[in-house]
């Protein structure tokens, strides 16, 4: 019977520790009490601290990407010859403003004198053709020539037209304006040479860069300048199939770029692509910057989150026309400490007097950070230098160990 007895008392005291643990598992992670860490005038000055209050945000959802800049195209012209040639001017520089039809360079080729000479030839034989023509008819009008060498006349004037008209084309496939032709043969006898061409600019803006030099060899394929503006500027990420939900062409989105990590840049989804990649299960979308100063370079690489709408606050209809958006506290990232795997925050005291306090932390929202438990939002926390108060706060509960 002492044995039953004993047994049955060892099984109760398991069924009741595993009653406790399972409670405890349940439960929410209790939120320590507070801790205190003093700073001395000097160190307090030294420390830089920064603080401020949580705010209340609405909860949006949030995509991490990366991508690369590009230029918007129908802001920005590549320029460069149509033929082979060389460089014999600039007429530009880096950084200058130009206007649409801007000379940005001459270049000068065998073909466009052979193009310009075929124009010239044809003009002549226009001028005989039409001289014929007139000729024909006023022999006609006096009874000396036939009707057929009337038609003969005109006939020979309109080819002679047909190959003037050719002879421009050809002259514009080439990159030569006419008008540009006119000009040098106003100016022959100045020096400019016949075999000369205009590289103008279709676009006006900033000379953005340019890769011609005097004396250059230059071909069809080769870009000389680049002319546009910047002031918008496209980032082409990825959004993987699982994110695909969360993205959408209007979406809001701010970027940051290693060479100002300090900036954040706005702007807007424009595109969300059409097609999974079916190795990288990801999608490309388009974000467009706004880039007022300049200051971001198509080339650089950018990382962006881009926010999705409001989500409607609890227990009201996602459809509602007064509908309200859930709202929620947050702390910039850096105000958050970790010991020993719990999150902290430094609530401001007074006097150099700082409580450290256990927050319970949740999603990550650009650069903040939601708070679920441990703050009310009326407190004066420090958001800025909590390394210090981290560093100060673990050096005092070592001494307080020894």
């Amino acid at each position: 019977m002492g044995r039953l007895r004993l047994l049955f008392c060892a099984m109760a005291c398991v069924a009741y520790v595993g009653a406790c643990h399972k409670k405890q598992a349940e439960e929410p992670p209790e939120v320590k009490p507070e801790a205190d860490v003093q700073l001395g005038p000097a160190a307090l000055q030294a420390a830089g601290l920064s603080t401020g209050k949580p705010r209340r945000v609405e909860r949006r959802s949030s995509v991490a990407v990366t991508g690369v800049l590009e230029f918007v195209p129908n802001r920005v012209a590549r320029v460069g010859p149509l033929i082979e040639g060389r460089v014999v001017s600039i007429r530009v520089d880096p950084g200058q403003h130009v206007a649409p039809g801007t000379v940005l360079a001459t270049v000068e080729s065998v073909e466009i004198g052979k193009a310009r000479s075929d124009f010239l030839a044809s003009q002549v034989k226009m001028q005989y053709a039409e001289r014929e023509r007139v000729r024909q008819h006023r022999l006609a009008d006096a009874g000396v020539t036939t009707g057929q060498s009337v038609i003969n006349a005109e006939t020979d004037r309109d080819l002679a037209n047909l190959e003037i008209r050719a002879a421009a084309e050809r002259l514009r496939a080439v990159g030569v304006n006419l008008d540009d032709l006119t000009h040098a043969d106003a100016g022959a006898g100045s020096g400019r040479p016949s075999t000369a061409m205009s590289l103008r600019t279709p676009l006006g803006g900033l000379v953005l860069d340019v890769n011609a030099r005097v004396g250059q060899a230059v071909s069809a394929t080769d870009t000389l300048f680049v002319v546009g503006e910047i002031d918008k500027v496209w980032l082409i990420v990825d959004v993987y199939e699982r994110d695909l939900a969360k993205v959408h062409a209007g979406d809001e989105a701010k970027a940051r770029v290693v060479a100002y990590p300090d900036r954040t840049f706005t702007g807007r989804v424009d595109y969300v692509g059409g097609i999974v990649d079916a190795v990288r299960r990801a999608v490309p979308a388009r974000i467009v910057l706004e880039n007022p100063d300049g200051a971001l370079r198509p080339g650089m690489s950018a990382s962006a989150h881009i926010f999705g709408a409001a989500a409607p606050a609890e227990g009201v209809d996602s459809g509602s026309p007064q509908q309200v958006a859930d709202r929620v506290l947050v702390v910039p990232r850096g105000a958050i400490q970790t010991i020993d795997g719990q999150p902290f925050v430094f609530v401001e005291k007074g006097e150099g007097k700082y409580a450290l306090r256990a927050v319970e932390r949740g999603a990550a929202l650009d650069r903040d950070v939601e708070i679920l438990r441990g703050l009310t939002g009326d407190e004066t926390i420090v958001t800025d230098g909590t390394f210090v108060l981290k560093s100060e706060a673990l050096r005092e509960q070592m001494g307080k160990n020894d």
